[in-house]
């Protein structure tokens, strides 16, 4: 089991430390960067790792808005329109959550590098880095997430994922 961090120096994908230094260029000194301020164009090469997620008000439960390219092959189907508590296995969902209520909770990015079983059956190692953003200029709202996961390989994230049945 790892245990995540605020120290952001172990990243090792290019594009997930290269979403740091955007969402840190967003941020104003004292709060975390609006979500109109996220601007997806000027990242085009972050996209296919980023997890947009709605923080829901209560009890935090996160929303998965929209999933990048190589999020949903791994699940192997989209993730997009579901709740992260549905789509995590329950040995691994304790550990995912912290993080993610860590990051509301302090309104602080985080780091964790870990391990996930997926529906596959396999478990993978992954990165992923919490960035939160606010609409309402008070709270962490809304996350936006990077995730790497290492032991897919390229060729498999880059094939369709959902084809259309020929008649």
């Amino acid at each position: 089991m790892s245990t995540f961090t605020t120290s952001l120096s172990d990243i090792a994908n290019p594009a997930l430390r290269d979403l740091v230094r955007y969402w840190q260029k967003l941020k104003p000194a004292s709060v975390i960067p609006h979500r109109q301020q996220f601007n997806p164009v000027e990242i085009p090469h972050c996209l296919r790792y980023i997890i947009l997620v709605d923080v829901c008000d209560g009890t935090p439960r996160y929303f998965i808005r929209l999933a990048g390219s190589s999020v949903n092959p791994v699940y192997q189907k989209s993730v997009s329109g579901q709740y992260l508590e549905d789509i995590l296995r329950d040995e691994d969902r304790p550990e995912i959550i912290a993080q993610y209520d860590y990051s509301v909770m302090h309104q602080t990015p985080t780091y964790m590098s870990s391990t996930a079983m997926v529906p596959s059956g396999k478990r993978l190692s992954y990165e992923r880095v919490i960035l939160p953003m606010t609409t309402n200029g008070r709270t962490a709202d809304k996350l936006l997430v990077g995730i790497n996961f290492f032991d897919v390989k390229q060729d498999f994230i880059d094939r369709p994922g959902f084809k259309l049945k020929r008649r």
